[in-house]
C-alpha cells in the first residue's frame, strides 16, 4: 500500500469544498439549518406546560387548594356540575384530566395517555393541598386518584404510537423523494410525459406504487410496538392501519412534491431536517403539544405527525373508533389531497 502524501489528500479536499462552494443550498443548510433547529428545539424543551383542559367540580370545602388551582396559568379551567359529566367529557377527549372537590375528600380524574399531563395534574393538587394545610393545620386533604383511562401506562405505551407514526411518515417520504428524482434524472418520467398519461394518473401511479410498499413496512412497524414493545391496542388495529396508511399516503404525496426541488439524491436528504424533524419536536411525539411555546403552537396545528399522533393515541389505547377521530382523518385526507394537487402541478411546471 503507498503511503499516503498530504498534498494529494488537499487536492482531492480541495475538490470537495469548491463543490460545495457552487452549492448554495448545501452552505445554506450548514450555515441556518443548525440555528433554527437549535432554536426550535430550545424553545420547545424549555417552554411551560399551558393549555392543559381541566375540567373542576366544586362542591364544596378545600377553598385554598381550589383557589390554587383555579389560580394556575397552566390549566383551562372547565366548571362542570358533577363528577359524572367530567368522566364523560374525558371519555370523550375533550379534557385532559379534572378535580373533583368534595368536603370530605378530593378526587383526581386522569387519562394517562399523556403521562406528562397527568403529573402535571396530580403535582398541582399536591401542592393545593400542601397550601391549604399550611393554612389549616388541622388536616391534609384526602386526595382520591382514578385513572379513566391508562391507570397502568408505561412511558413507552404513550409514546409508542406517536413513533409509529413518525417512523412510516419518515420512511414513505424519503422513498417517494428519492424514487421520484431517480426516475425524473434516468428520464423515465420524461417517456411518461410524451404518453397519452396525464399528469394526474403519472402522480396516482407513482403513489400507488409507492403505498405497496408503505403497506409491507406498515403492518411491520405496527406488529413490531404491539408484540415486541407490549404497546396496548385496545381498539382496531385495522383502524390503526388505517391512520398509518392515511398518513402514509400524505408522506409520499409530500415526498414527490419535493423531489422537484432537489437535484440529487444528497440534496433530498437535506430536506429532512426541514421536514422531519420539526414534527419530532412539535406534534407531541415524546413531549405533549401543551408543553410547545405558544407562538410555536400555530406549526403544531398545521403537522400531519400532530393530528396522526392523536388518533393513534386514541385507538391504541382508548379504544376510540373512527367516528370518534373525525377530526384528525379529515385532516389528514386534507393534507394528502393538498400535498397530492401540489405535486401534481409542479409536474406540470417541471416539464411544460
Amino acid at each position: 500500500m503507498k503511503r499516503p502524501k498530504p498534498e494529494r489528500v488537499g487536492v482531492v479536499a480541495l475538490r470537495v469544498v469548491r463543490q460545495l462552494k457552487r452549492d448554495r443550498r448545501t452552505i445554506g443548510l450548514i450555515l441556518f439549518a443548525p440555528v433554527v433547529l437549535m432554536i426550535l428545539f430550545g424553545y420547545a424543551l424549555s417552554g411551560e406546560m399551558t393549555g392543559v383542559q381541566l375540567g373542576l367540580v366544586d362542591g364544596g370545602g378545600h377553598e385554598p387548594l381550589r383557589d390554587y388551582i383555579a389560580s394556575l396559568d397552566d390549566f383551562d379551567i372547565l366548571y362542570l356540575g358533577s363528577q359524572s359529566d367530567a368522566e364523560k367529557l374525558i371519555s370523550e377527549g375533550r379534557l385532559d384530566g379534572a378535580v373533583v372537590i368534595q368536603p370530605e375528600e378530593v378526587g383526581v380524574l386522569l387519562d394517562s395517555s399523556s403521562l406528562q399531563i397527568s403529573e402535571r395534574v396530580m403535582a398541582a393538587v399536591q401542592t393545593g393541598a400542601s397550601r391549604e394545610m399550611s393554612i389549616r393545620t388541622d388536616s391534609y386533604p384526602l386526595i382520591i386518584t382514578r385513572y379513566i383511562f391508562g391507570y397502568d401506562l408505561e412511558m413507552i405505551d404513550t409514546i409508542g404510537p406517536a413513533i409509529l407514526g413518525l417512523v412510516a411518515f419518515f420512511f414513505a417520504f424519503i422513498i417517494a423523494a428519492i424514487s421520484f428524482l431517480r426516475e425524473r434524472t434516468l428520464g423515465t418520467l420524461e417517456k411518461f410525459m410524451v404518453s397519452p398519461l396525464s399528469r394526474v394518473e403519472i402522480v396516482s401511479g407513482y403513489i400507488l406504487g409507492f403505498c405497496l410498499v408503505a403497506i409491507i413496512q406498515s403492518a411491520t412497524t405496527l406488529l413490531i410496538v404491539i408484540y415486541l414493545f407490549g404497546v396496548p391496542m385496545k381498539g382496531s388495529p385495522l383502524d390503526a392501519f388505517a391512520i398509518i396508511l392515511l398518513l402514509g399516503a400524505g408522506a409520499l404525496a409530500l415526498g414527490s412534491f419535493v423531489s422537484n426541488f432537489a437535484r440529487s439524491e444528497f440534496q433530498v436528504v437535506q430536506f429532512i431536517p426541514i421536514v422531519i424533524i420539526p414534527q419530532i419536536v412539535l406534534c407531541g411525539v415524546f413531549w405533549p403539544v401543551q408543553s410547545v411555546p405558544g407562538f410555536l403552537r400555530p406549526i403544531s396545528n398545521i403537522l400531519p405527525l400532530t393530528y396522526a399522533s392523536d388518533a393513534l393515541r386514541a385507538i391504541m389505547l382508548k379504544g376510540a373508533s373512527l367516528s370518534q377521530i373525525l377530526p384528525d382523518l379529515i385532516f389528514l385526507g386534507a393534507f394528502f389531497m393538498l400535498m397530492f394537487i401540489a405535486a401534481t402541478l409542479m409536474l406540470k411546471r417541471e416539464v411544460g
